[in-house]
């Protein structure tokens, strides 16, 4: 009896915290996802670092890798092999 009367005052002092602290904490768990959807977002397109120091004579574009270029030209030139069906009577 005494374990579910501990477990129910936790679950209800979490439940008053929650309430008092509710904006500040799904600020702070919005501004997380964001900084995550942003990582996995520049990691998948190709995105330098922007938190990286540069100089300013530097463009902020730079061309993407020749080596880049040659696999999507790669990938455009795979075809599929062509089956022609006949109908059968």
């Amino acid at each position: 009896m005494k374990t579910f009367l501990i477990i129910l005052m936790v679950f209800i002092a979490l439940r008053i915290l929650f309430k008092i602290f509710r904006k500040p904490i799904l600020a702070w768990l919005g501004k997380k996802a964001m900084q995550r959807f942003q990582k996995s977002f520049e990691k998948r397109a190709g995105f330098n670092n922007p938190y990286s120091t540069t100089n300013e004579s530097e463009t902020a574009y730079q061309t993407p890798d020749k080596s880049f270029k040659k696999a999507r030209s790669k990938e455009k030139k795979k075809v599929g092999e062509y089956v022609d069906f006949e109908e059968i009577d």
